[in-house]
């Protein structure tokens, strides 16, 4: 099941990244390391559990991961 952000939600995530190019980045690169196994920093309900967009979103509005300064490397951060 697809979830939906809000246009402030949304803003918000922008900002959080440094912009929506590199909101685009991060969590493109982020959801490509969840499908190919790697470990998700947060725990989600049964209903988001394969929806690796939701997990990456969650992961970024906790402060968990961050779009490194050559725009190509995810880093967790682990607040």
């Amino acid at each position: 099941m697809a979830f939906a952000l809000d246009y402030p939600e949304l803003e918000g995530l922008y900002s959080m990244a440094g912009g929506k190019f590199r909101l685009t980045v991060l969590l493109q690169r982020r959801v490509n390391e969840l499908v190919g196994g790697m470990p998700r920093l947060v725990r989600v309900g049964q209903q988001h559990e394969k929806d690796f967009i939701y997990i990456a979103v969650e992961e970024l509005k906790r402060g968990l991961i961050k779009l490194g300064e050559d725009n190509e490397t995810v880093i967790k951060t682990g607040k």
